[in-house]
């Protein structure tokens, strides 16, 4: 009976497969997660979720999740929220609680660590049973890295398997999903908007391949919406930034609440918050006209629209896939209730019957029943390689595993040679990057490393990131017997892509006798040959 987890921004879901109903059931953790009740579809509806939030006490205690919010400590120093856009982003700034330095993902894996126990001994779960963790389309290596490390420690010999969240979400949906048939996921988050267009291949067993054809991403998220409406609460009330800063979070607190009302049906919301220091009430009552209005003005459903486009366009570019050829959409995601959105979604889609019945659920439910399958996924960026060109005199991007390769890929897909850039060369480098896209709008305040508002003045417009795998292994590779610049073709290189999206390198020193090696990120010296080795261990 598998389990899997899904690692939110905002929310946490744990589910686990029921073979006797042969469906996914999410899990409730006494104390831990809270039932959410939303409206959609006409009908009310709830799902067990765990706040993504950890909260560290005097003596080294931890409150995870609904601890964290019943004990009235969702917004004390010593809480950590959002801690899966920091690692995303690579944050990794500290933050003193109790004499102690914390970083994001020390944060972070102590949630998932203490989650994962607690879910263990709820479930009685046995050490054979399998463990399947999404993540988001685009994840990096690190942070699926990172994420497979974490868990596998504390998992007590349990497999674990990565699947991303568009293809969870398509099992998630599998009843409704047709062989050869095309879908778009509409994935709108916390703190981003993914759109994917996939294909999938149905067998007896169920999904046996699931293609993305083409992925677009935005920062745009619940947060974002939230900062808007606290934009327009400062300007209505004739607000300060002093006056914000000091009320901080529980003002956003109460603006989120504000936003599922208005999204549930209610036509007006009131928020309130004291101002501590002063003894002022910081007040305002937002309506559902005025939210439509400020997302309007805001040019959300424009920023939907091009995300929308951006998927379709990059399917069309590589597959020639057109939207008349999608069959249904499914939205995930708590801010995929936000009004106004299931309507325009359904106005872009005019042909394709459009599923949100499972905002919450899919992901973890669709991930159960991936566990025990083994069909091929692809990528949605690219891999590239850092090479010297010694006729610019700079370095450029060679690609290395293109986006839509499938994985696991079936040994090495690409072949490359080191060459020595000096004559008895006693390290050797090899730089790799995955290269993506993404669009981020322009915000005003963020949350700071001590969990308080800070008032910031970033920038919008079109991000292309490249991020290295290894920047830390210029040194990765140490020949013996030293290597000549003539020796062109010494060290063969191949690449790859394992089961948990992790790209992975073999080597191989082609000197008869030699005692070469490879060394890793915590300084271990393995022999040649290497084969399939997550490079970013290296």
């Amino acid at each position: 009976m598998p389990i899997a987890l899904d690692f939110g921004t905002c929310n946490t879901v744990i589910a686990r497969w029921n073979p006797a109903a042969r469906r996914a059931d999410t899990v409730m953790i006494d104390g831990l997660c809270r039932r959410f009740r939303y409206r959609v579809a006409g009908r009310e509806a709830e799902a067990a979720v765990l706040p993504t939030l950890i909260h560290y006490g005097e003596g080294g205690t931890r409150l995870l999740g609904h601890q964290v919010a019943s004990e009235g400590l969702s917004d004390h120093p010593g809480t950590f929220r959002w801690l899966k856009l920091d690692l995303l982003k690579g944050n990794e700034r500290a933050r003193r609680v109790n004499g102690s330095l914390l970083r994001p993902s020390d944060a972070a894996a102590a949630f998932l660590g203490d989650t994962l126990t607690y879910a263990f001994g709820a479930l009685a779960a046995p050490e054979d049973e399998e463990v399947v963790l999404t993540v988001p389309v685009e994840a990096y290596d690190h942070y699926v890295n990172w994420l497979t490390d974490t868990v596998a420690g504390v998992a007590g010999g349990r497999r674990v398997r990565v699947l991303d969240e568009a293809t969870a979400c398509i099992l998630g949906y599998q009843d409704t999903a047709r062989n050869d048939d095309i879908y778009a996921v509409f994935d709108f988050g916390g703190g981003t908007l993914d759109v994917s267009i996939v294909k999938v291949n149905l067998g007896a067993e169920g999904l046996q391949k699931c293609l993305i054809l083409g992925r677009a991403g935005e920062e745009l998220g619940g947060m974002l919406v939230d900062q808007w409406m606290l934009a327009h609460m400062k300007e209505a009330e004739g607000l300060s930034d002093a006056d914000i800063r000091e009320v901080g979070t529980p003002l956003m607190r109460g603006i989120e609440q504000a936003k599922i009302d208005l999204s549930g049906g209610a036509t007006r919301a009131d928020v309130t918050q004291l101002n501590d220091l002063t003894g002022a009430l910081v007040g305002h009552t937002f309506t559902a006209d005025a939210l439509r209005g400020l997302l309007e003005r805001r040019d959300f459903t424009r920023l939907v629209s091009r995300t929308v486009d951006r998927a379709l366009d990059a399917a069309n570019a590589r597959y020639g896939t057109r939207k008349q050829q999608v069959r249904r959409v499914f939205m995930v995601g708590g801010t995929s209730l936000l009004l106004g959105v299931r309507e325009h979604v359904a106005g872009l889609f005019p042909d394709a019957p459009v599923e949100w019945g499972e905002p919450f659920a899919a992901i973890s439910s669709g991930a159960c029943r991936y566990a025990g399958q083994d069909f091929d996924p692809t990528l949605v960026h690219d891999y590239e390689l850092e090479s010297w060109n010694a006729g610019r005199k700079e370095f450029d991007f060679v690609p290395i595993i293109p986006k839509g390769t499938q994985y696991p890929t079936d040994g090495a897909v690409k072949g490359k040679y080191i060459t020595a850039a000096c004559d008895n060369a006693r390290e050797l480098n090899l730089i790799v990057y995955e290269h993506s896209e993404q669009v981020r709008p322009e915000v005003t305040f963020v949350m700071g490393p001590d969990g308080r508002m800070q008032e910031v003045r970033g920038q919008g417009g079109k991000v292309e990131r490249r991020r290295p795998l290894n920047p830390e292994a210029r040194d990765f590779l140490r020949p013996d017997p030293p290597c000549d610049r003539d020796e062109a073709k010494r060290f063969v290189v191949g690449f790859g892509v394992d089961e948990n999206k992790r790209l992975t390198i073999s080597v191989k020193d082609t000197r008869p006798g030699n005692a070469s090696k490879a060394k890793t990120s915590d300084g271990r010296l393995i022999p040649l040959p290497i084969r399939d080795f997550p490079l970013v261990r290296l």
